[in-house]
């Protein structure tokens, strides 16, 4: 393995800083989960002292029908004096809600700014590198993965849902009215302009809905299904029936719920009546296509809610939670999805677009692939190669960069495009290697690893690599900046 500084690059640091603002677990609770949470405990605690508030202002309301002229002017001063205390009470709350509102905003315009470029190529490359890195700084063994992937997989799903989003707008395959119209209406602005409708109305609405359709899962009944009465369950486990119903309930439920009270709408800040007006009515209008989202990825068929349904499946297994999680699992995920399709569970025309985005093989895998001489024979060997573009050409044929050559790591390697054939990953790439003694497999293998007496137990001929321990070392984690690439 290359030696050098273990660390995060600047990159690196961003990436991992923005998902510990959307789920983390610390004292500070100040990510937008860990917020959630105390919204929705504080909610509950917080209703008696509603309801007295309102009971107070409603009795001191009757009795100045009921007193003497006497006695009305001390009536009159207990009532202003509930009634200021229940608006206290209510713009506490909708300061609150403001300021979960303005955090989710924030960290929305920053995912953007990570995954959109000028053009369609430098977007493309810009979320391959931010899909990567989330992947390459999780875990891909051990008892952390699946905490791990609980944390990240909200921002991953949220990068995908835009990607899925571009495409299917670029194939003619999203007919919703309020998307059109606003796409539409961005065409003649330009990146400066304050107000973008697209940008504004569609991708930051679409963007909170994805890091969202989970949030009900924090609330007190959710997680006393996930964790059990006593808080000692492991949250992780296979569900039985009843209680993952349940729990699919309460947490679509109370989503919906945060997002209108919990969230609120934008606040306007200015003195115009018609814009403030104006502003308003596109808050609610964004409101609602957040709510349509949410309310359509339960059961999408051919609707908006499958720029949620179909990221949300593919990210459930490249970043799963399980127990059962098998790093050389992911590249399954085609099946999973495809499966779906099949049963009629899933839209083809969603399916098939985010293949056409991801390939088969996730930004981040670690592939072993058979490299070819300069006549274009397969050599006798296998090298390491990781998976660092999207929309391949074809689904089967990875866009990577690779990382070893001649069996030596080399942080200046070149690009290429591994073809099935000499994909390990598949059978009849393996089957050409078999020829080869065991004793020279084990070579390859002793120059490969950093571990060798941990790791000989390992496939001499392995479908895939982990690369996670590669890319924790700092002059590794530039894997997409401009290469010349090749095919193999």
């Amino acid at each position: 393995m290359t030696l050098g500084t273990i660390g995060k690059s600047t990159y690196s640091k961003l990436v991992a800083a923005l998902i510990n603002r959307i789920y983390d677990n610390t004292p500070v609770a100040d990510s937008v989960y860990e917020q959630a949470q105390q919204y929705f405990r504080q909610t509950l605690e917080q209703q008696a002292e509603k309801t007295e508030l309102e009971q107070q202002v409603y009795l001191y309301e009757n009795r100045q029908h009921q007193v003497s002229k006497r006695d009305l002017a001390l009536v009159e001063r207990n009532l202003q004096q509930a009634q200021s205390e229940k608006h206290v009470f209510v713009q506490a709350r909708e300061e609150e809600a403001w300021q979960r509102y303005s955090a989710l905003k924030q960290i929305c315009l920053e995912i953007l700014n990570l995954c959109q470029g000028e053009a369609q190529g430098e977007t493309a490359v810009l979320s391959a590198k931010l899909l990567g890195t989330i992947q390459l700084l999780s875990p891909t063994e051990g008892k952390h993965v699946a905490s791990s992937n609980q944390k990240s997989k909200h921002l991953y799903k949220a990068v995908l849902s835009l990607r899925l989003l571009d495409k299917l707008l670029a194939d003619g395959e999203l007919h919703n009215a309020y998307v059109q119209q606003r796409y539409n209406a961005s065409k003649g602005t330009v990146a400066e302009d304050e107000y973008q409708p697209f940008r504004d109305d569609v991708q930051i609405p679409l963007l909170m809905a994805a890091l969202l359709q989970d949030i009900g899962s924090c609330h007190p009944d959710a997680l006393a299904i996930l964790k059990g009465p006593d808080g000692n369950a492991d949250e992780f486990r296979v569900l039985d029936n009843d209680e993952r119903m349940a729990l699919l309930q309460i947490s679509y439920r109370e989503s919906l719920k945060f997002v209108t009270q919990g969230l609120g709408l934008g606040r306007y800040t200015g003195n115009s009546k018609a814009e403030r007006d104006s502003f308003i009515k596109l808050e609610a209008e964004r409101q609602n296509f957040m709510l349509s989202l949410l309310k359509s990825a339960i059961k999408p068929e051919h609707g908006i809610g499958n720029l949620l349904k179909i990221p949300q499946i593919y990210t459930s297994v490249v970043l799963s939670t399980k127990s059962s999680f098998a790093y050389d699992t992911l590249p399954k995920v085609t099946l999973v999805l495809e499966k779906g399709v099949e049963k009629g569970v899933y839209s083809k025309v969603a399916v098939d677009a985010l293949i056409s985005i991801t390939g088969v093989f996730p930004q981040g895998f670690g592939v072993t692939y058979i490299p070819k001489d300069s006549d274009r024979q397969d050599m006798d060997r296998y090298e390491y190669a990781i998976v660092t573009g999207l929309y391949p050409a074809d689904i089967k044929q990875p866009i990577c960069r690779m990382v070893t050559r001649n069996l030596t790591y080399n942080v200046s390697a070149q690009g290429c495009v591994i073809s099935a054939e000499n994909n390990l990953y598949y059978p009849q790439a393996r089957k050409k290697l078999e020829k080869i003694s065991e004793e020279r497999l084990l070579e390859i293998l002793s120059k490969l690893v950093s571990n060798f007496e941990e790791r000989k137990n390992m496939p001499l001929l392995p479908k895939c690599w982990h690369p996670d321990e590669y890319f924790s070392y700092l002059k590794n984690q530039n894997l997409w900046n401009k290469v010349v690439m090749h095919s193999n």
